[in-house]
């Protein structure tokens, strides 16, 4: 069964800074990007459980396209996967 992707605010908050601060050099860039990281996240409709836990008995899960690391929630009994917000590797993780 495969499950609905829905993003925060927050969630479509970050991805617009991220693609904005790629199309300041290159907007195909921003676009080619973007494109690829919706495509990687719109699998976790199918694979919910691809990425990883982030703390021991925490809810919320992480998925890496790299440089950017998607963090997400699984509501089982919705059949909805939440994302939660999207953050550069190299900046410290959000607090949840």
């Amino acid at each position: 069964m495969d499950y609905r992707v829905l993003f925060t605010q927050r969630a479509l908050g970050d991805l617009s800074e991220i693609a904005g601060q790629i199309a300041q050099d290159d907007d195909e860039a921003a676009a080619r990007f973007g494109k690829a990281l919706l495509d990687h996240v719109d699998l976790l409709g199918r694979f919910p459980r691809m990425g990883n836990t982030i703390r021991k008995r925490s809810r919320v899960r992480k998925l890496v396209h790299t440089p950017i690391l998607v963090y997400y929630e699984i509501v089982e009994e919705r059949s909805l996967v939440e994302i939660l917000h999207f953050r550069h590797g190299s900046r410290k993780p959000p607090k949840f």
